[in-house]
């Protein structure tokens, strides 16, 4: 095998070796390799090192450079404090207070919408600059900007701005615009249907009260010779529980009716505001009886609101809600929809127990008799305890009969039952609770226009039920479970 000798001497002269043979050229090879890599490593650390510090900041500081240039509001919307919308027809100014409420100052003080605000500022905040149509505003009257159709001065701190609005641009989703601080026109993106509607009724604060529903405590309904008192119950756990009449009567309520009578005077807007000055003097001499008045007790407070409607033929209808505040104009369809007697609050359910409280239920027609017993959650019939039922037809039969609710009221009295096929009725059913005590009683008579009629323990007097209940009451033989 041939020998060859290689000599690598350092330029300082002070190291040597010797490397001989073919592994002494694998090793130059790869003392080569990496040198070579070593120094590419090398150049690309000082090119990632130049982006990095160099290339990166400054492209960056061009991109927010150039998005500064296209804001249209130099500043946060969240930091504005005071703003003034200045319309053809009329001047706002509207101020904000520590708590981040925004209030009306002129043309009077009035409490403002903050989602109105809020929807406005944001979309001039959101605004960007197209283009600069003119550099100095030469010809504002050809862009809708002399004079303009809004006006909006804001202060933010120190900051402020002012932005006009003109026409609509190319596309609807476009407005001209003109700054005060650069007197440039400017095409926005600012889209007109954030704008045009713009005035002192659409910031203005519309709810009448300001409660949470969940919360209330107490509700009080006043109508005429009718005053109605309702309570919520509280839990077991002290959370809310179940609406309660307390006056004129003791008893349980619709669960349904009062949640949604709370549930609409959450949601009473005004539809407009009458506010001081000779034509709100001169009304508020109308209102002396109120068609109906409520009263909402929740958190120590009281909210309370009166209706009105001097005359029913205008179609118009008023609220008010303090003697210093406006006189709100409401839709009348509220009075016409709002519960104002017993009937409408009551808890309809006729057969006057409920389900868990049922030992014994009897069921009679003219075709079939039978007793259902509940033990421990479990039903039986009383003469074949032994037989196992279907559950979820018991279940569902208990439940609709407990369950059925009165549609009409017939009379408050129970007189000439006859005359409703009470005395000789199609269905009786009588429930006894768990102390042996008869607390339910239900007896459907005469079917008549897909009711019948009805009297039961929940209820005083006769009314109608949905006769769709004398088709849901099971054979006895068909709540067996079927032997295999």
């Amino acid at each position: 095998m041939a020998i060859l000798a290689l000599n690598v001497v350092s330029s300082a002269g002070l190291k040597a070796f010797r490397i001989s043979g073919i592994p002494g050229i694998i090793q130059i090879f790869l003392m080569s390799f990496y040198r070579t890599t070593l120094l590419l490593a090398l150049v690309f650390g000082v090119l990632g090192a130049y982006l990095f510090t160099v290339e990166v900041p400054t492209t960056q500081l061009e991109a927010q450079k150039e998005k500064a240039e296209k804001r249209l509001l130099p500043f946060d919307y969240r930091e504005v404090t005071q703003f003034t919308v200045r319309l053809p027809s009329e001047e706002i100014v509207m101020v904000r207070d520590h708590r981040h409420r925004w209030r009306t100052v002129e043309p009077f003080a009035a409490k403002a919408d903050n989602r109105e605000v809020g929807s406005l500022l944001r979309a001039l905040e959101l605004g960007r600059i197209l283009r600069v149509i003119q550099e100095q505003a030469s010809e504002p009257e050809r862009y809708g900007l002399k004079p303009p159709y809004l006006t909006i001065s804001l202060v933010a701190g120190e900051q402020f701005e002012t932005i006009s609005l003109g026409d609509v641009g190319p596309t609807s989703s476009t407005l001209y615009a003109q700054r005060a601080s650069d007197d440039k026109i400017l095409l926005t993106t600012l889209s007109v249907k954030d704008f045009r509607k713009k005035s002192l009724y659409a910031f203005r604060r519309k709810k009448i009260l300001s409660f949470n529903r969940t919360k209330a405590e107490r509700l009080r309904i006043q109508s005429g010779a009718t005053d109605l008192v309702l309570y919520r119950t509280l839990s077991d756990h002290g959370s809310s529980g179940r609406w309660r009449f307390r006056s004129p009567i003791e008893g349980p309520a619709d669960q349904t009716a009062v949640g949604l009578l709370l549930m609409a005077m959450e949601d009473l807007t005004a539809i407009g505001f009458i506010d001081s000055g000779p034509e709100r003097e001169q009304l508020f001499k109308q209102l002396i009886t109120p068609l109906a008045a409520l009263t909402l007790h929740t958190n120590g407070v009281d909210y309370k609101v009166s209706f009105f409607q001097p005359d029913p033929k205008s179609g118009e209808a008023f609220a008010v809600s303090s003697t210093e505040g406006p006189i709100y104009r409401v839709n009348p369809q509220f009075l016409q929809d709002l519960p104002t007697n017993i009937f409408d609050l009551q808890d309809k359910r006729l057969l006057g127990i409920e389900a868990g409280e049922i030992a014994l239920l009897t069921v009679k027609t003219d075709k079939m008799k039978y007793a259902l017993i509940q033990q421990h959650q479990t039903w039986v019939l009383e003469d074949q305890p032994d037989k196992e039922l279907d559950k979820q037809k018991v279940i569902l039969f208990v439940s609709r009969l407990v369950n059925l609710p009165a549609e009409l009221r017939v009379t408050d009295i129970k007189e000439n039952l006859a005359d409703y096929g009470l005395l000789s009725p199609t269905a009786e059913f009588t429930a006894i609770d768990t102390k042996g005590r008869k607390r339910g009683r239900l007896i459907l008579g005469r079917r008549e226009s897909g009711l019948v009629y009805a009297i039961g323990s929940g209820l005083p007097g006769v009314y109608q039920v949905r006769s769709a209940i004398l088709t849901h009451i099971p054979a006895k033989q068909t709540l067996l479970v079927e032997s295999e």
